[in-house]
């Protein structure tokens, strides 16, 4: 009699935990009275973060010297942010004719430029359950 009830009991709990994490990422502008607004996206994986598909975006109003943007419901894990300030709210990043952005521009870890966008792995940052901020200083 004891085993059905402990059985039943075993079956009845949770098998995994769906943690969520709460990822604020501060971005400091280095143009803050531009105006426009800032783009951003959350990234799970390096063929998201190449693609810019599949990653979460975010847009919000540029205004003061520190905007922060807030992603809710993240699971835990891996990921890499982009973000630029769109100046002219125009929803893409200008570049010059030879490709270099003429709109500030930066990515989590403040991971440096060398002659096209950082990799996935300098960019990533490990989310955690609970809440947590990032700052990205753009350039």
């Amino acid at each position: 009699m004891r085993i059905p009830l402990l059985l039943a009991t075993l079956f009845a709990l949770p098998m995994g935990t769906n943690a969520q994490a709460t990822l604020n990422v501060e971005v400091i502008l280095n143009k803050p009275e531009a105006g426009g607004q800032l783009m951003m996206l959350l990234c799970p994986t390096k063929e998201a973060y190449d693609k810019d598909e599949g990653c979460t975006p975010r847009m919000v109003k540029a205004d003061g010297r520190t905007v922060r943007v807030t992603f809710t419901d993240v699971k835990p894990g891996i990921y890499a942010v982009k973000v630029f300030h769109d100046i002219n709210s125009d929803r893409k990043l200008n570049t010059s004719w030879v490709g270099w952005p003429q709109e500030p521009y930066g990515f989590s870890n403040d991971a440096p430029v060398n002659m096209g966008p950082p990799s996935f792995k300098l960019a990533a940052i490990t989310v955690k359950e609970g809440a947590q901020t990032t700052r990205i200083n753009l350039r």
